[in-house]
């Protein structure tokens, strides 16, 4: 039983926004810990406390520029390992901040590209450790194919796909990269890299120079003028400090620690009745679609399963005290049946109240599919967007099959009745009726979009056939319909939905409550989300293995994105 207290402590945070203000009045600069990307979306983890997730962030960034006693911000910044969706959402909430004549300081230790970006466009000083590095190195991406290696143990992929750029399969059929898909990501890189030129040049430095000379060390950073100063983080502070006029710095927690916990937070944890849901007051909803789309109807840690997420747009779309919807959207795609179905619980929920989508780092493929049909769009110009094209196909092994003396006889009624074989590719007629099955696929996306968007099909078509392509691009082919995040996402769905600036949020999906968990009603085991977390860990290997169950899934349509993409 004391255990079970123990875990009931760690596991009761609450969602609601803190009250770090600072009862006794006095002015002080405030500190925050930005060490790691900050989570899109709400925690998964069945005990201990939860991750600040990128909502965390904004809203006690943001709390800086608005609260009288607050006189600056100190940031102290890791590597942010190029979310830069999320790092454009958060210089977004800091600008709020230098806006209301209030300085920002900057501390690190280890920074990455997408890190020095956020301090050199955010910032009005930046520091870093003696003993510290900065991976100002220019952006890549790294993209391996598997063939070889798939032949190797006796596997042979049968995919198919719309769209000259939609290579969704390309990993697992081809040994070097495409034409269509070098000119696709050369196109997106060449985005991100103005973007960190862009960025690095604020510092009124040779921004190109620079970063082909990376990685840097302390010194030769603050002699190239990346930095202001080398010194330890208390020294750092003390500048912040005094850049205030104050005489205190606080750390501002991102999100509730223990001393915080009080009986009505456990009893919350306890039911898994988390988050500022007011069922009897006006409010508005935000919603996440964060990881691969799938079709079903229960919740898999990592994934955007289709039935949870319908069942909650109906019930919000119906509810008449939900004022607004923001859906953020963090997926490269997924089941082209399960984005479908996801389409079209957003489209009725549009037709009947204001639904802002926010992309983050990525909403591709059936993300976008899925984005399309609210009623407004806003994504950051390094976004990644678009891929509107169909793979779809099957990965066979009867060569394995016959090299462990296994022999498969088959009967049929019907020519096609065994396509689904794991132990032989398609024959002819199999094919063409594949090829239908993804035919019929697309130009349902193309329509879903044309709808959704409002836009001409031919538009659609223009920017479609699987081309990934950055937030800026898609804005000027139409798919996205201005620059913003998730703050700007926020506060325009609260003008259209007619709310206060103080109205209360509901979150979905909420976390699971610990007794729900315990009697089994939770389908997000602990171990699963370890062995995610651990096989990404691997960089595009990892994501490939975390991704390629969506190709041999038992529906043989997807709309994912082309390649298994990592941007550093």
């Amino acid at each position: 039983m004391k255990y079970l207290w123990i875990a009931l402590f760690l596991f009761a945070c609450s969602e609601e926004e803190l009250d770090i203000s600072g009862s006794d009045g006095t002015p002080e600069v405030r500190e925050i810990l930005l060490r790691r990307p900050p989570s899109d979306g709400p925690s998964q983890e069945l005990l201990g406390p939860r991750r600040a997730t990128l909502r965390d962030a904004i809203r006690q960034i943001e709390h800086v520029a608005e609260a009288d006693g607050a006189k600056g911000l100190f940031l102290q910044v890791g590597p942010m390992g190029g979310r830069w969706g999320r790092v454009a959402d958060l210089g977004e909430a800091i600008g709020r901040v230098r806006e209301a004549g209030k300085p920002v300081h900057c501390h690190f230790e280890i920074a990455d590209n997408t890190a020095y970006a956020l301090m050199a466009s955010s910032c009005d000083r930046i520091s870093m450790t003696p003993a510290g590095t900065l991976n100002l190195v220019g952006v890549a991406a790294q993209v391996f194919y598997a063939r070889n290696l798939l032949e190797r143990v006796g596997g042979e992929a049968d995919l198919l796909h719309m769209g000259r750029y939609k290579g969704a399969g390309d990993f697992l059929t081809r040994t070097e990269m495409p034409q269509e898909a070098r000119e696709s990501l050369d196109a997106l890189l060449d985005d991100f890299d103005a973007q960190l030129v862009a960025a690095v040049g604020q510092r009124d430095v040779n921004a190109r120079e620079v970063i082909e000379a990376g990685p840097h060390h302390a010194e030769a950073a603050r002699r190239l003028g990346l930095v202001d100063d080398v010194g330890f983080d208390d020294e750092a502070r003390e500048h912040a400090r005094q850049a205030g006029s104050v005489d205190k710095v606080r750390t501002i927690p991102l999100v509730a620690t223990a001393e915080e916990v009080d009986l009505s937070d456990v009893l919350a944890a306890l039911s898994g009745d988390e988050g500022e849901e007011t069922h009897a007051e006006d409010r508005l909803a935000l919603v996440h679609l964060e990881g691969s789309i799938r079709d079903g109807e229960t919740q898999r840690p990592g994934d955007a399963t289709s039935g949870p997420f319908v069942a909650a747009m109906r019930r919000l779309a119906d509810d008449d005290h939900v004022k607004a919807i923001v859906l953020r959207i963090d997926s490269p795609g997924g089941s082209a049946l399960a984005s479908d179905r996801m389409w079209h619980a957003v489209r009725r929920a549009s037709s009947r109240k204001p639904v802002i989508a926010s992309i983050g780092d990525v909403a591709a493929s059936g993300g976008y599919y899925v984005a399309s049909a609210a009623t407004h769009i806003l994504a950051h110009d390094a976004s990644i967007v678009g891929s509107i094209g169909v793979i779809g196909g099957k990965v066979s092994f009867g060569s394995l099959a016959d090299e462990l003396g296994v022999n498969a006889v088959t009967l049929r009624r019907g020519q096609n009745a065994a396509w689904g074989s794991g132990l032989t590719a398609f024959t002819d007629s199999e094919r063409v009726a594949v090829e239908e099955l993804l035919r019929n696929t697309y130009w349902r996306f193309i329509r879903r979009v044309a709808t959704g968007r409002d836009m001409e099909r031919s538009a659609v078509l223009a920017a479609a056939e699987g081309r990934v392509m950055s937030g800026r691009m898609g804005r000027e082919l139409g798919l996205i319909d201005e620059v913003g995040g998730l703050g700007e996402a926020l506060r325009r769905a609260r003008s259209e939905g007619g709310l206060s600036d103080d109205a209360s949020v509901e979150l979905w999906p909420k976390r699971q409550g610990l007794l729900e968990s315990l009697t089994g009603g939770s389908q997000v085991r602990a171990e699963e989300l370890a062995w995610i977390d651990m096989v990404r860990s691997l960089g595009p290997v990892g994501e490939a293995i975390v991704q390629t169950p969506m190709l041999l899934a038992d529906e043989p349509v997807a709309v994912g994105l082309p390649f298994v993409l990592v941007l550093e």
